[in-house]
């Protein structure tokens, strides 16, 4: 999935940065963030400078 090796690459993303990075639309990058998330593959945190942004970021072993 393009989602995952975007996010392998980078430490943390938001859902616009993944969306121009993969060329996919927005809803469906967070419908897919969405579903990842529930898997356990995607973690999401809030970036600091801005807690209400939301960044993702792989799931940690």
């Amino acid at each position: 999935m393009r989602i995952l090796r975007i996010l392998a690459d980078s430490k943390v993303l938001s859902s616009k940065e993944i969306s121009v990075k993969t060329r996919m639309s927005e809803r469906t990058v967070r419908y897919a963030l969405k579903v990842l998330k529930e898997k356990g593959f995607v973690e999401e945190v809030y970036i600091l400078g801005d807690m209400r942004r939301r960044g993702y970021k792989l799931k940690s072993t």
